[in-house]
């Protein structure tokens, strides 16, 4: 499948002519809606505040979610879905016209009333149309959203993904002021925290009695988007992580997926400190666990970073070339700590030189440490 390219905006503006010229209906409350979002899992973070203020909006409402393999365990124990419609292994732009097709029959034999649809493609309008969706609620920039029969244009100035998609509930009617900030959602399983209670027992010898301190050294390993320039380099890791271990007799653990295991077994032979390694062994729910027991978090642009910033966990963000002003965590604000170098993003090739550093992420630590005692 294309991506989205100068020609397919082009295209996608010459489509909705006829869309334009089409009379269009009063939005209507939906019996049975989609919200097709599918990658990545950052990305569907960022849309659960919209789930929860339209579920909230309408508690009769039958809300569905069209989602990646890969980013499935975003939004696995959300229990405002009733669904999760797989949308193939990453990004639909990598489907190929079959299988696309089978994606829209799919679609289209669920009789969905109503598509939101947060993302700015315009091959996700395409997919809605094409399904036959009635009424399809989409976020539109530069003619992307073409077949939505309500077009929503971002918010003026606003440029945060998670704002940028609770305007569609707001083109419906929905207050979403009276609500305040909606938090990210996440829901680990409770199998996940009975595993994860167990091993921080067995493996790490954590009692409570000392701060618990998760870093992910990995991201930027998505199928779909991957750029390993967002790593946070290793030695900085190390440095920060003998810090907390002398300044706040922390227990480490890293986690992250089997592509961070290298990564992690640097981190561990480089450190004169106790570590426990869980790299490639542990779930995205048993992050979520983790997270709702853990003192702080440390991790790059990435989905678990995202998740951990979710379940109330004390988090820093550590952003290099991608801008948090756009893919932040959207969480409590007294809880998240993002920290970027601005000036970051375009640069080609990205450097880490005069990004963040790791007085910065001390600094951090601490304020977020002794904001818990």
């Amino acid at each position: 499948m294309p991506q989205e390219n100068v020609i397919t905006t082009i295209a996608a503006r010459v489509a909705a002519v006829p869309f334009r010229l089409a009379r269009r209906a009063p939005f209507s409350p939906a019996r049975k809606a989609l919200i097709l979002h599918p990658c990545c899992i950052s990305q569907v973070m960022l849309a659960t505040p919209l789930l929860a203020i339209l579920k909230r909006a309408y508690p009769q409402t039958r809300f569905d979610w069209a989602v990646s393999d890969w980013a499935r365990p975003a939004i696995a124990g959300n229990p405002d879905l009733t669904e999760l419609v797989s949308t193939g292994e990453t990004a639909v732009s990598q489907l190929s016209w079959s299988q696309l097709h089978v994606l829209i029959q799919q679609l289209r034999q669920e009789q969905y009333d109503t598509c939101f649809i947060p993302g700015r493609s315009s091959l996700l309008a395409y997919i809605a149309w094409r399904a036959g969706i009635p009424q399809r609620v989409g976020i539109n920039v530069h003619g992307r959203g073409f077949a939505h029969t309500l077009p929503v244009p971002p918010p003026p100035g606003e440029r945060h993904a998670a704002i940028v998609y609770l305007a569609l509930a707001k083109a419906i009617g929905i207050d979403t002021g009276r609500e305040g900030r909606l938090p990210m959602a996440f829901y680990p399983s409770d199998g996940a925290r009975t595993a994860v209670t167990r091993r921080l027992i067995d493996e790490v010898e954590w009692l409570g009695d000392v701060p618990l301190v998760i870093i992910h050294p990995g991201g930027g390993d998505s199928p779909a988007y991957a750029d390993k320039s967002k790593q946070w380099p290793v030695e900085r890791l190390v440095r920060l992580g003998n810090y907390l271990v002398r300044k706040h007799k922390a227990r480490l653990l890293l986690v992250g997926s089997q592509a961070d295991q290298a990564l992690a077994a640097d981190i561990v032979g480089l450190m004169p400190v106790p570590v426990a390694n869980w790299t490639g062994c542990v779930s995205l729910s048993e992050i979520g666990a983790l997270g709702e027991m853990a003192d702080l978090y440390i991790g790059n642009d990435t989905g678990p970073t995202h998740i951990a910033a979710a379940v109330g966990c004390p988090t820093i963000a550590i952003f290099g070339p991608s801008d948090p002003r756009i893919s932040a965590p959207y969480g409590d604000e007294g809880k998240v700590t993002v920290l970027w170098k601005e000036g970051g993003e375009g640069e080609r090739p990205f450097s880490w030189e005069n990004g963040v550093s790791v007085n910065e992420a001390q600094k951090a630590a601490d304020k977020l440490l002794n904001r818990k005692t």
